[in-house]
């Protein structure tokens, strides 16, 4: 997809979502929600599931509500298991939208999970709640990717959490551009095309766990965990990514730089094994086709992607969303097999 079309793609994002529209023209709310509000809101949608009770304020009781992709009544599902909310956040308010992305480890009947929340706020009430669990069991470590047992080491990372300078912002369309340009790269990754614009300092945490800067361990061989953002694209590993999807990008903070998307990263396992730019052969050892269900933070510092983290949980192969929000963009393997036909 050229660049006029990706800018197409997301004026007509804006424009059918109300993005780019200024928040008081989006269906006039009476009690708009600022970015404490959408906080304070999120924190109280937690301790209502932990406690198991979504009939208090502020949450609607026309509430609509999916857990992993399956539309719940509540309280059933994380409402009837939750036990303990443990301290990690990593918060994306975003009152031009009205929604809030959160990823927060909770404790279920005693184990740990890792959960994002994305919540949306209309007049001070809480009208939708879609969650992505990681649970530390078979789910967790989807798709046979070799996973920490233990994931739950998660600390704030500073850069999530600081105010940008005003010469390191960009636009709320430029940062979804951008964010959306790292799976364009992802997707049937070759390590020439498309190459995304990584900052110096790009680390990406996925499920709790180092996938990029991890130290090597005793005869450890060097794989992509082991390396920066830059050196694992710029080599092409990820090229059995073969069709990312659905891709939703829900909340934007422009002043922390932060974007929050929701999507689907499918693996069609005809590919076995390809190579990298340096020569080296990369043997794919899942056999069956398989898709990630994915949350996924995005921070765009300068133009440039800094920081990543993401909750994933593998789910029936080609598993579509039963949400239709935020900007949408296309996957690009998508459009090649519809105009192959």
């Amino acid at each position: 997809m050229t660049g006029k079309r990706i800018a197409a793609g997301l004026l007509a994002s804006a424009i059918t979502f109300g993005l780019a529209a200024p928040a008081n023209a989006q269906g006039a709310q009476h009690r708009p929600c600022d970015r404490q509000c959408l906080i304070d809101t999120g924190e109280a949608v937690l301790k209502a599931m932990v406690d198991g009770n979504p009939k208090v304020d502020p949450i609607s009781p026309d509430l609509r509500y999916t857990e992993n992709g399956q539309e719940l009544k509540t309280p059933d599902g994380l409402w009837r298991t939750l036990t303990k909310a443990l301290p990690y956040r990593l918060r994306v308010a975003d009152p031009e939208t009205g929604m809030i992305g959160i990823f927060s480890t909770m404790e279920e009947n005693g184990a740990p999970l890792i959960l994002s929340t994305r919540i949306k706020v209309r007049d001070r009430i809480v009208t939708e709640i879609e969650t992505t669990v990681a649970r530390n069991d078979s789910s967790f470590q989807g798709g046979g990717a070799a996973m920490d047992p233990k994931p739950l080491d998660l600390k704030e990372r500073a850069a999530f959490t600081s105010t940008l300078k005003a010469e390191e912002k960009s636009p709320r369309w430029k940062m979804v551009e951008i964010a959306n340009g790292y799976f364009r790269a992802l997707e049937n990754n070759n390590g020439r095309d498309h190459v995304p614009p990584f900052a110096g300092d790009c680390h990406r945490i996925e499920n709790g766990v180092m996938t990029t800067n991890r130290p090597l361990t005793a005869g450890q061989p060097r794989g992509a965990g082991n390396m920066p953002c830059a050196e694992a694209f710029g080599l092409g590993y990820y090229h059995d990514d073969t069709r990312l999807r659905g891709m939703r990008f829900l909340a934007v903070d422009e002043d922390r730089g932060l974007v929050f998307v929701n999507g689907f990263f499918d693996h069609d396992a005809a590919i076995r094994r390809y190579n990298l730019t340096n020569g080296k052969e990369v043997v794919v050892t899942k056999t069956a086709p398989w898709t990630w269900m994915i949350s996924e933070v995005f921070q765009i510092k300068s133009g440039q992607i800094s920081q990543v983290e993401a909750v994933l949980l593998a789910v029936p192969y080609g598993m579509k969303s039963n949400w239709d929000n935020g900007w949408k963009m296309p996957s690009y393997q998508e459009e090649r097999e519809q105009n192959a036909q």
